[in-house]
């Protein structure tokens, strides 16, 4: 009987350790920005009032722009972030995007939404996109599609 005890306090303390790595496995799932402090994969760095968003909001987004994607195509990285009209400055985003090399493609403004899709050099597409919310703020996101 004493030799099971060491075996039942080890199990015992394992089921904490098993839940912990769990959520940290779904923490970095949903981990968001690509890199903290940076937008755009790390691209570029946090524009002043860009508040990161990863919340249940955030996550639905990634989830249904991954199974709205084609045959061959794959998200690279998504990032969604709350930003209030003043500080949103979207063409300025676009601006120095277009600096680092991304080419525009096309305006993709529709229904109260701001978007433009961006191609890199290897030929991965930048969907960037604000949509009004409630009142002054908007949602911006980004996210990076191989074809």
């Amino acid at each position: 009987m004493a030799s099971s005890l060491p075996s039942l306090y080890a199990e015992a303390n394992m089921k904490p350790v098993t839940a912990l790595v769990g959520l940290l496995l779904v923490s970095s799932a949903l981990a968001c920005p690509v890199k903290k402090g940076f937008i755009a994969g790390g691209l570029l760095p946090l524009p002043a009032g860009y508040v990161p968003k990863c919340d249940d909001w955030y996550a639905s987004s990634k989830q249904g722009l991954q199974s709205s994607l084609g045959t061959g195509q794959k998200m690279s990285w998504f990032e969604m972030y709350a930003v209030d009209a003043k500080a949103l400055k979207f063409d300025n985003l676009i601006g120095q995007l277009t600096r680092r090399g991304y080419t525009s493609v096309m305006k993709t403004d529709y229904g109260g939404m701001v978007g433009r899709r961006l191609r890199d050099k290897a030929g991965r597409m930048l969907d960037v996109s604000a949509r009004k919310m409630e009142g002054n703020n908007y949602f911006v996101s980004l996210s990076l599609i191989k074809f």
